[in-house]
């Protein structure tokens, strides 16, 4: 994710206006305080997410959170586990410390990066509109191919919706990322990400029945590189050129800001 500044942490949590301590409260059923048809007190990350894109903030809950968690006003049993872990092993520098933390924990890099505040503030996001703040996460690494799989990983078991087609409603899916292994699966030429695959499973609920569609690193690239050469005005998943993938990549790139809104 690109680092946010203090002022835009600082403005979306002023938008919060609220603060969650799980210690105090915990919505989930599992939560000993929870009782049913009980309504948690504080906004859920998805109501907030719901009223930020009602003033054209677009942000995904992962990184709503994270922004929460940066501003000190989200806190959870996880949040403060993998802190207090991080503390104890950041001198091993914060990618090598997240590796450690996820295999102790048994859970993905990812939900430890999600867990964890932004560690430094490089971006004045503040006063930017929804499309130039997508702009600057594609020009932060629309050149560079590890950055892009980074970027897909980070995003992984978020909901996404395809365009659909006329009166037919798109299709909600989410995607997962294969995992290293020394045999089989897909070849890739490029450099790797560390723990992680080079292929994309995406994952539909269709008519009852759980349906996994592979979809290669090399093929994500291709239609990165057709979006981008499109300067992100892709007129549809079609415009792609990638018949089977290019519905689910063009909602993908549209969440990253590498397709703009044009439909």
């Amino acid at each position: 994710m690109n680092t946010p500044s203090k002022d835009y942490i600082k403005y979306i949590c002023s938008l919060y206006n609220d603060k969650y301590d799980d210690r105090i409260e915990d919505s989930k059923p599992s939560g000993e305080d929870w009782r049913p048809g009980t309504v948690a007190k504080h906004k859920s990350l998805i109501s907030f997410q719901k009223e930020l894109e009602e003033i054209g903030v677009r942000l995904s809950t992962t990184k709503i959170k994270k922004i929460l968690i940066s501003g000190e006003v989200w806190t959870t049993e996880r949040s403060r586990e993998i802190a207090e872990l991080y503390e104890k092993y950041r001198a091993e520098g914060e990618r090598e410390a997240a590796r450690m933390i996820a295999e102790e924990l048994e859970v993905s890099i990812v939900t430890v990066n999600t867990n964890l505040p932004y560690s430094s503030v490089v971006y004045n996001l503040e006063n930017k509109s929804q499309n130039a703040r997508r702009c600057e996460r594609y020009k932060e690494r629309h050149n560079n191919k590890t950055e892009l799989w980074k970027w897909i990983i980070e995003m992984e078991g978020q909901s996404f919706r395809t365009s659909g087609r006329g009166a037919r409603p798109g299709v909600e899916f989410k995607y997962e990322v294969s995992r290293a292994t020394t045999g089989g699966g897909r070849r890739y030429a490029g450099e790797s990400v560390d723990g992680y695959g080079n292929e994309l499973w995406i994952i539909t609920l269709l008519d009852g029945e759980k349906k996994k569609k592979s979809i290669s690193r090399s093929t994500v690239e291709l239609g990165y590189s057709r979006a981008k050469e499109m300067n992100g005005e892709v007129k549809g998943p079609k415009a792609l050129g990638i018949p089977g993938a290019g519905s689910y990549l063009y909602a993908i790139f549209q969440e990253m800001g590498v397709i703009k809104n044009t439909l």
